[in-house]
């Protein structure tokens, strides 16, 4: 069994079409903001079947099946899209971009791949060593997902870095000073077994003029794990043997594989529809200790939901991976706590408030609704997820 995500993370194109990092859980009605930045209408930011700025080589078919576009489909389905959807400019504290603005920048960041093999060069970027590799230690929500459809290797980072402290130490290691930029040793595990290495540079690809990110960076300023982890995949996903490969190859795949290959070990895959909210939660229990995960955890989203559910009414985004962080029970309701890897848009129906309490060591009070984190009721978890996923 095999699980398929592949979305974008919206709010990382805004950030790239203005040229500037917003705190998106600051700003109070967020979608919005979106809105007028990307000039879509709100009610179809986050809609798949609607908005192929989230997946635009994905194309959803009515029983929710999963097709892949060529490239050239794709860049004209992205096209038509915002011909037709394009909003009129509105009062905004930022100036509305143009849609040609918006439509030349997801094309330099989705579709510009390169030669097999040789070093590649997005448009309008340059590859820079942003800073330090850890500033403390690999944190769960350090990892956010940029503007490239890895969401399933965002979250299966968050979700080791969370379940396994210092297991990425382990798997990165330094190797050796190049003449402008440190050289890593990073191990993977092919088919979660057996283990492989690559060397990178902390070099990796960015704005041009103001360095700004463009794909996988860290919560903490100056930090780049999460950017050279994402380097050191796409290298050895594509077998490019040089220090600049191709990243938009590694959009859309299983997060729970992500996981055997970060971390080694067995997949474990459990859809929803096949188990009681009881049985889910159980789970995750189970794999947990003192309320958070002990083995990396990660769900994943329906394609097409069912007809039933409101996915924008619950901020809830289709065809997306999530890390499982735990469980929670109060007022005897049972609970999943998830993140999103976009740090930010959390889910908000049947969810909890305040802090949600888990021991690692110490215990440590991690906010809800913030960050892209939250605790859903298992029975809503069980409706609106397609399934959850564990490596042992």
């Amino acid at each position: 069994m095999e699980a398929f995500t592949g979305v974008t993370n919206p709010y990382a194109l805004a950030e790239t079409v203005v040229g500037r990092h917003i705190k998106w859980d600051q700003v109070s009605e967020p979608e919005k903001l979106l809105s007028r930045i990307l000039r879509i209408p709100e009610e179809t930011i986050f809609d798949l079947t609607q908005n192929p700025i989230l997946a635009p080589q994905l194309e959803v078919g009515p029983e929710g099946e999963v097709s892949l576009l060529s490239e050239k489909e794709a860049e004209k389905r992205l096209e038509t899209f915002l011909e037709v959807a394009t909003l009129k400019a509105e009062e905004s504290p930022l100036r509305t971009p143009s849609p040609e603005k918006v439509l030349e920048v997801a094309k330099d960041l989705l579709f510009a791949g390169g030669a097999p093999g040789k070093p590649w060069n997005p448009p309008n970027a340059v590859w820079v060593d942003k800073g330090d590799f850890f500033e403390d230690v690999d944190e769960f929500n350090d990892p956010i997902q940029g503007y490239l459809g890895d969401c399933y290797f965002i979250a299966a980072m968050s979700s080791v870095a969370w379940a396994r402290p210092y297991a990425i130490v382990n798997v990165v290691r330094p190797s050796s000073v190049g003449d402008e930029s440190p050289i890593h040793r990073v191990d993977f595990f092919k088919d979660g077994h057996q283990r492989q290495s690559l060397e990178v540079t902390e070099k990796v690809p960015v704005k041009k003029g103001n360095l700004q990110w463009i794909y996988a960076r860290s919560k903490d300023r100056g930090e780049i794990w999460p950017a050279v982890l994402e380097k050191a995949y796409a290298k050895w996903k594509t077998g490019n043997p040089t220090d600049q490969p191709d990243y938009t190859k590694i959009a859309g795949g299983d997060p729970v594989r992500a996981c055997a290959e970060l971390l080694g070990g067995r997949r474990e895959y459990y859809l929803n529809s096949r188990h009681s909210a009881s049985e889910l939660w159980r789970l995750v229990r189970a794999n947990s200790l003192s309320y958070r995960t002990v083995n990396p955890m990660v769900a994943w989203t329906y394609c097409r939901p069912p007809k039933h559910l409101d996915y924008r009414r619950a901020h809830v985004v289709a065809c997306h991976a999530y890390s499982v962080l735990g469980w929670a029970y109060r007022n005897r309701q049972k609970y999943i706590v998830l993140r999103n890897p976009w740090g930010t848009h959390h889910a908000t129906l049947d969810t909890l408030s305040g802090y949600w309490w888990a021991y690692s060591g110490f215990w440590q009070a991690v906010p809800l609704n913030r960050d892209g984190v939250f605790a859903m009721r298992a029975e809503t978890f069980k409706e609106y997820f397609a399934g959850l996923g564990v490596c042992k």
